[in-house]
């Protein structure tokens, strides 16, 4: 075989189902290889597209998601996707194609250094410079996307290599990356966590987004919770790793975290955080954070570079989320605290009550169409489906995460670390190849829908099962929100006053869809959509004015929180 069917030889052994890509000049061999073998292949409308759709893909199945993309432009196109895979863990192998080894290095036509753009933001990536290489780089470059830390790996394959003729090697697998020195596992320091729980007085469980892609972690967090009593919380990648409703929840922590969470991160004695990298949102003066209070804070994580990045723990695990919590579980003697002190949960308590309190109005319907109402109407429209909630960035993306409970883990997919704008619809096509029979319900604003809406054309050519939510409040909504509160109200350039029909836009496309900016008109676009089977667009027009609270000032801790109608 040559050098394209060989990586389309080694796709079929992985079981991808489907490959996300766009074609061009050195890339054809393998697109005609793929031709050959009728290998599923989504052509999405842009590669950036391609890639978040794959990021989809990976957050929905745990598997890694694959992409494919042309040299120079078509390489380049991929790298906001794959940056933004490296920072929320995402297990993603991109392959893309390169000029002839003779001409690299020589400016030919659509040459990119493709190697050396995405070194900072993949686990690793490789050039390959010889035929004998190609299949043992694929292996490795398979196993890094999902061994430790997800994240994405890029293949990058000159066409001549593409059309060679290859022997197959498999079993010529490369060494030495994966080989890493012991690593301060759970085992020796149960007994110190253990020490510290009991004489905690105000604990709190932190979870983040390793506690999602953990196989198995979300039962032994349940099993924990049971056996402590503990107040939890999750960062917003973190939510799925505990249903909304259960008892201990307080909810998210960080920028726009619920005041109680906020609270008791700011407050608790001791601090367990799971599979979590403390970024600024969590925690916007680390250094102050570790030392204002005795707190003891425990860390775990898989990744070690994330423990102590921005503050030394006083306990460090590197560890999966599933095998630390089973490691503590094994070594925990009944009940760690007879209970949790009254006073602390009172506390919390007192602040959750008065929360709900207050959003609870914000969440009625009426015809001013709030932001917080449409997202608690829907959510409650297709509770019970264990739907997939997918958000783009901005204000659309705080309401989402905040009022649409979700039922599952790996059943959130937003873009967290990089805050890529134009990542949801991509995403949510993604999401809908991996779960064809689920619901999948996206958030949109204005601003970003219209960065990626090109991808309409394939949720329409497969049918998808994605209801588009567009959240029009003809601005970029959190780029408003900050001018306004800490720029003076110079609205520099965020205003989007001249807003297309996207209803029209979706007509173009063949896709069914409804505007409303009326109460009564909502819940029967809402209606219409559930029964579509399909794709649906709701054009929603909201309150201009509404701003996302609660909300922590940038560079400040929990106890800065700013929430109207809060002590």
């Amino acid at each position: 075989m040559n050098g394209a069917q060989l990586v389309v030889s080694f796709l079929k052994e992985k079981g991808v189902n489907p490959v996300f890509g766009y074609p061009g000049g050195p890339i054809l061999v393998l697109y005609e290889a793929l031709y050959e073998a009728d290998f599923p292949h989504v052509l999405t409308r842009h590669e950036q597209g391609a890639a978040h759709a794959a990021e989809g893909f990976a957050k929905v199945t745990g598997k890694p998601g694959v992409v494919i993309a042309t040299s120079g432009p078509g390489a380049t196109n991929l790298v906001t996707g794959i940056a933004d895979a490296m920072l929320d863990s995402v297990p993603l192998l991109a392959i893309t194609g390169a000029v002839a080894r003779s001409f690299t290095g020589k400016d030919a036509f659509q040459e990119a250094d493709i190697t050396g753009i995405t070194q900072p933001i993949t686990k690793h990536n490789y050039l390959v410079m010889e035929p004998e290489h190609l299949r043992p780089i694929l292996e490795e470059a398979w196993a890094l996307t999902t061994e430790g830390r997800p994240g994405p790996v890029l293949v990058n394959i000159p066409k001549d290599i593409m059309a060679m003729e290859i022997e197959d090697h498999a079993d010529s697998l490369f060494s030495g990356l994966r080989h890493r020195p012991p690593k301060k596992g759970i085992k020796d320091r149960v007994g110190a966590i253990l020490d510290a729980l009991k004489k905690s007085k105000k604990p709190l469980l932190l979870l983040g987004g390793g506690a999602v892609i953990s196989n198995g972690a979300n039962e032994r967090v349940l099993a924990f919770l049971k056996k402590t009593g503990m107040p939890v919380a999750t960062t917003m990648m973190g939510k799925g790793a505990v249903v909304d409703e259960h008892p201990q929840y307080l909810g998210m922590v960080g920028m726009h975290g619920t005041p109680q969470a906020n609270s008791a991160l700011g407050n608790c004695d001791l601090l367990l955080a799971v599979g979590c990298r403390f970024s600024d949102r969590i925690i916007g003066d680390p250094q102050k954070y570790a030392k204002d209070i005795n707190r003891v804070i425990i860390h775990a994580d898989i990744d070690p570079a994330e423990i102590g990045k921005n503050f030394i723990p006083h306990i460090e695990i590197e560890e999966d989320a599933a095998r630390f919590f089973e490691g503590l579980l094994a070594h925990m003697p009944g009940e760690i605290f007879s209970q949790v002190p009254s006073d602390w949960q009172e506390a919390l308590s007192g602040k959750s009550l008065k929360y709900k309190e207050i959003v609870g109005k914000l969440q009625e319907l009426d015809d001013r169409l709030l932001p917080e109402a449409v997202v608690s109407y829907i959510a409650n429209e297709y509770k019970g489906q264990n739907p997939i909630l997918v958000t783009d960035v901005g204000q659309n993306q705080m309401f989402a995460t905040k009022y649409f409970p979700v039922e599952s883990p790996r059943s959130f997919l937003t873009s967290g670390g990089l805050g890529t704008m134009g990542f949801g619809l991509p995403a949510a096509m993604g999401a809908a190849f991996a779960a064809p029979d689920r619901p999948v319900i996206l958030f949109v604003g204005d601003g970003g829908f219209q960065m990626t809406l090109q991808e309409l054309s394939v949720i329409e050519e497969y049918n998808l099962q994605v209801k588009i939510i567009v959240m029009d409040n003809r601005q970029l909504g959190m780029v408003r929100q900050w001018q306004e509160l800490f720029f003076e109200k110079h609205y520099s350039h965020s205003l989007l006053f001249n807003n297309p029909d996207f209803c029209k836009i979706a007509d173009a496309y063949r896709v069914e869809s409804k505007e409303v900016s009326t109460a009564k008109d909502f819940k029967e676009a809402v209606s219409s959509a559930k029964e579509k089977d399909g794709p649906f667009l709701l054009h929603v027009h909201l309150d201009e004015k509404e701003l996302v609270y609660p909300m922590i000032p940038p560079g400040q801790n929990p106890e800065n929180i700013i929430m109207p109608g809060m002590d």
